[in-house]
């Protein structure tokens, strides 16, 4: 029963995500002024440690964290590979003037987090019926164990498994492109254990 349940969960949050990256689509368009595709690609439940194995310590990333609270608690955390933030924070940034400012790259990736992560946890909020409010994000750069371990620290180290929600952005220069570039990205959610079984009893009783 525990596999049964386990994979029906993982099918509920790829229908969740669905809708909520279709939101965040529309808001991110609307941001950059350009079209925007996002793709959830794939859902699944990993042990922290299993994160860490799957990306390598050469490989510099860019994690946006933004803190959950209400009937859920924990964290919900946005990972792309750092080429790939500085490309997304660029097209947010076409059109002002920010000679290079960094401050002015983070607080649009920063934007995005709100965006994707808020977008996601409204549609989780609808499809459970729970209160479930965000934060203001932070941003941290570093090896993929790092970036985990400062997020797993600001939940006080209460985190079990973690929910890995692969995502895949296409944003288009013009109507008549294929495609100006794609981004890869992943969005993790992190939740202490008594949130978890209260995710897994509101989707038990969807099947009563």
């Amino acid at each position: 029963m525990e596999k049964e349940l386990d994979n029906f969960i993982i099918d509920a949050f790829k229908e969740i995500g669905s809708i909520g990256m279709g939101n965040a689509t529309t808001s991110l368009s609307k941001l950059i002024e350009k079209r925007v595709q996002l793709n959830l690609s794939d859902a699944r439940l990993f042990e922290p440690s299993a994160i860490i194995d799957m990306i390598p310590e050469s490989i510099t990333m860019t994690g946006i964290m933004v803190p959950i609270h209400g009937d859920l608690n924990g964290l919900v955390m946005l990972m792309f590979e750092f080429g790939n933030a500085v490309y997304l924070s660029n097209m947010l940034l076409q059109g002002f003037e920010h000679n290079d400012n960094p401050n002015l790259y983070e607080s649009a990736l920063l934007e995005t987090g709100n965006i994707i992560a808020g977008s996601y946890l409204n549609s989780l909020s609808s499809f459970l019926s729970m209160k479930i409010l965000h934060s203001v994000p932070d941003i941290s750069i570093g090896y993929i164990k790092d970036i985990l371990d400062r997020g797993t620290a600001k939940m006080g180290n209460k985190t079990s498994k973690i929910l890995n929600i692969e995502t895949m952005f296409m944003v288009y220069s013009s109507e008549k492109d294929v495609g100006a570039g794609t981004i890869y990205g992943d969005m993790f959610l992190l939740l202490d254990e008594e949130s978890l079984d209260k995710m897994q009893s509101s989707i038990c009783n969807m099947l009563e």
